[in-house]
């Protein structure tokens, strides 16, 4: 049974956090739901943040981990949903 890319992502987040940050892990972490929750909670790297590409989770990342215009040149509005 193979996991969608953003199960995948999802458990190479928690793997990442709770049991070991390794780039071979990390390097699934592709969905941007993940991609800013690694950022804000483990370690904001541009292999992860370039992930970070639906304008909801941009406007987290911008609004609470830190202004980038890498990443604000993907919010769509102001608003979070």
């Amino acid at each position: 049974m193979w996991l969608d890319p953003e199960e995948l992502s999802e458990w190479a987040y928690w793997y990442c956090r709770y049991k070991e940050d390794k780039p071979e892990v990390r390097k699934y972490i592709t969905d941007s739901r993940w991609a800013y929750t690694y950022c804000k909670f483990v370690k904001d790297i541009q292999e992860v943040r370039k992930y970070i590409t639906d304008s909801r989770w941009a406007y987290y990342y911008c609004s609470y981990v830190k202004e980038r215009p890498e990443i604000r040149k993907y919010i769509k509005d102001n608003k979070c949903g």
